[in-house]
């Protein structure tokens, strides 16, 4: 069985090398989806819980969460908003830049499939378990972005308006 945070990891190096493909300028627009949908996914979550979520189990809210997040994330990666190609900027340096925005789009989103996971109670408990104490995918944990970009499970979000203004600053100059 592989660990959560294994899965994570790979993830993220998966969708480095497709970042470095498409180019960074490619990746950012997505990443600004990713993150906005990231972003609003959190901000709602509380009344959501109050209220739609009261009425679905355990695993309806799961793939109805990962679903919003998954259809965000498709809509950005198919804009056609950064399609051409941006001049002065050399092939080796895009597909650098564009594996690490890569690499921190699929961090986003795996990290993302694993913190609905957990606030769900690991719903699929026939497919996979919630990791057991003191292994790796629990100590792991303390790196999923809830909790780097949101100031932990219980914070406040403090990081991640800061994360979103400085994308889309970034896409609003890219474009």
């Amino acid at each position: 069985m592989i660990s959560l945070s294994s899965l994570m990891w790979t993830t993220a190096i998966f969708f480095a090398l497709t970042g470095a493909l498409r180019g960074w300028h490619r990746e950012l627009v997505g990443t600004t989806g990713i993150l906005l949908g990231f972003f609003a996914i959190f901000q709602f979550d509380s009344l959501l819980r109050g209220s739609l979520y009261l009425l679905l189990t355990d695993e309806q809210t799961f793939l109805l969460q990962m679903a919003a997040l998954l259809g965000i994330a498709v809509i950005a990666y198919r804009s056609r908003l950064a399609t051409r190609d941006l001049e002065g900027t050399g092939r080796v340096r895009n597909m650098v830049f564009g594996a690490l925005v890569g690499f921190f789009n699929g961090y986003i989103l795996a990290g993302s499939s694993w913190y609905f996971l957990d606030i769900n109670r690991y719903p699929f408990w026939q497919l996979l378990s919630a990791p057991a104490d003191a292994s790796v995918s629990f100590l792991g944990a303390g790196a999923l972005p809830i909790v780097v970009l949101g100031g932990g499970l219980a914070g406040g979000g403090s990081l991640l308006p800061i994360a979103v203004l400085v994308i889309l600053a970034l896409v609003v100059m890219i474009i």
